[in-house]
């Protein structure tokens, strides 16, 4: 008698495994057709029509995007002074290259602020002495 208990608890594991992997495969195989990222690959997804608005949304954003800002936009140029090292908008640059920025985003209107930052003092009287050579107008903070 424990010999038939134990087999029909044997045949009922058994159906149930044969059940389950049956669904597996089966949730395997449509979930490629519903686009769950699974399957054959040929996806297709539950809703296609949503995919070509996202596409033309990022071509849109793209050509829609605005002009980068230049640094005169705001109508002020920060020059600073930091120990020995030059900074142009925030951004670290040599003396020729402060120069050719200077020329380069100049425009009326457009005013020029020279900070000290702990700045050593040669570094800071190189930067004057340009702004006095190209007789560019500047406040000191």
């Amino acid at each position: 008698m424990a010999n038939d208990t134990s087999r029909s608890k044997r045949s009922r594991h058994t159906g149930a495994k044969v059940t389950g992997a049956a669904v597996i495969i089966a949730a395997l195989l449509a979930g490629g057709h519903f686009g769950l990222g699974i399957g054959r690959g040929e996806g297709g997804g539950l809703l296609p029509a949503q995919d070509a608005p996202a596409a033309q949304t990022a071509a849109a954003e793209q050509t829609e995007a605005p002009a980068p800002e230049t640094p005169a936009d705001d109508g002020v140029l920060g020059i600073t002074v930091r120990e020995d090292a030059i900074l142009y908008e925030g951004e670290p640059v040599t003396l020729e290259e402060l120069e050719n920025a200077l020329l380069r985003d100049l425009k009326d209107g457009v005013a020029v602020s020279l900070s000290d930052d702990h700045a050593i003092k040669s570094a800071y009287d190189e930067v004057t002495a340009l702004l006095d050579r190209l007789s560019i107008p500047y406040t000191a903070e």
